[in-house]
Parts: C-alpha cells; structure tokens; sequence
C-alpha cells in the first residue's frame, strides 16, 4: 500500500478527532442538502438545524436502538465531507440497522445498498473498522454483489492500516480469516494482494 507508513498518523488523527471537528461545524447543517433517502422520501434542501454535540448525539441514538432518529444527523454530518468519515461509517451501520426490519424487499435492498456507499466513502479515507466490516460485505454480497477478490483486497488493506496498528484494533477473526481462505484461490489472493497495493486513502466527499 502506498504511503500507508506515512499516513499513519494523520488516519489515527481522523479516527480521534472526527467527532470534535463535527462538533465545531456549528449548530446547522449545510447550506443545502437537496437528495433523496434510501426509502424514497424526498428532503427539503436548506439549512438543517442540529442538535448541540450532533455525533455525539446521533451515537447515542444508534446505541440506543434509535437510527430513524439518528440517521438525518448523520446524514447532514457526513455531507460535510472530509474530515467527518466517521460520520459516514455509522450512517451506514444505521442504514443496515433499519434494513433488517423493512418489510419491503426493495426497499430494503435499497438501504443496504445506500449503507454500502457510505461505509465503502469511510473505508476509502482510511478509517479501519469499516474497512473490516467490507469483507464480510462482500463475501456476503450484503448491499454490493458478492465479490470474494473484493473481500480479500480490504481484509489486506485493514490487516496493514497504520491506524488499525496505533488504535489497537485487532485483525480479523479466525473464522473470517477462514472463510476467505476458502473463497480465494491462489490467483485470486495475488489479484486482491495487487488491488491492495495499489490503494490510497481517499478523502470522504459529500
């Protein structure tokens, strides 16, 4: 991975910091937020008033089993962009959470499928516990479509992440380990190995 050793300061400092950045972004969300959520409601642009310590919040709501509530903080943090990747990861956590219970299986394909736009923005920042959760997203095709070589590539890319190392996260289970020892080939590991290489973090965009 390029840069990995350099990058890992500044990806512990993004893991640490991003709540506190969210924080000072204010009591409002952006000037304008004109998109539409994954069950098809349609949300007002403008500005979106948020509550004193909105990531704060909104974990605590996520916590408590309350992500309809905390999913619009989330969504309106994350929307900053950079430095608010973790805004993304646990919008996506809350995507999936409310998938489970959605009757309709489009639209909760559809949520899923929005949580994984989200995780994979967090992921490609740098941030390692959602690049640990894309590898059984992957090999269990949960909102992308099932892709072992995909797995394998950010179970790598998580195995190596500095910040992982300076946050003490420990690597993948044994049992995932196995699962994905047993979906890739040889070839396929060399593939992933390569993929890994080649990856940069990316700045999450809104």
């Amino acid at each position: 991975m390029k840069k990995q050793t350099a990058m890992v300061l500044v990806l512990a400092a993004i893991c640490l910091a991003a709540p506190a950045w969210a924080q000072y972004g204010g009591a409002t969300g952006p000037a304008s937020e004109n998109s539409t959520d994954p069950s098809g409601d349609h949300r007002d642009s403008g500005p979106r008033s948020l509550p004193p310590d909105p990531e704060g919040k909104a974990e605590d709501l996520r916590l408590n089993g309350k992500c309809d509530q905390a999913i619009p903080i989330f969504r309106a943090l994350a929307s900053y962009g950079a430095g608010f990747e973790i805004a993304h990861y646990n919008l996506g956590l809350c995507l999936l959470e409310i998938s489970k219970s959605e009757p309709d299986a489009g639209r909760a394909a559809g949520l899923k499928q929005a949580a994984a736009v989200s995780i994979l923005k967090a992921a490609n920042a740098g941030l390692p516990k959602p690049q640990a959760l894309l590898v059984t997203m992957y090999l269990d095709g949960v909102g992308v479509a099932p892709d072992p070589v995909a797995a394998g590539t950010w179970a790598l890319i998580y195995h190596e992440n500095g910040a992982r190392l300076a946050l003490g996260l420990a690597n993948i289970p044994p049992d995932l380990q196995a699962r994905l020892d047993s979906a890739l080939t040889q070839t396929s590991w060399a593939q992933a190995q390569a993929r890994a290489d080649a990856w940069t973090p990316i700045a999450a965009k809104n």
